[in-house]
């Protein structure tokens, strides 16, 4: 991520089963508990993208689109 997009975006993972981050992310935790997401879930800019598997790829790509969007 840092090679390809200089420092622009980052990838951070939070373990929902650790009591901090379920305190920290409750509000996103019940989003998806309440719309059935399937985790993991990949949010971009706070919304839920991807759900059920990490695509790298995917990721990349939404991330590129975003950044292009924005310029």
């Amino acid at each position: 991520m840092e090679t390809r997009f200089a420092g622009s975006a980052q990838i951070l993972y939070h373990d929902v089963t650790q009591p901090d981050v379920i305190a920290e992310r409750a509000e996103m935790i019940g989003y998806i508990k309440e719309n059935g997401l399937i985790y993991p879930v990949t949010i971009i800019e706070g919304e839920p993208a991807y759900e059920g598997a990490v695509s790298y790829p995917a990721i990349l790509r939404a991330v590129q689109s975003l950044l292009q969007e924005r310029a």
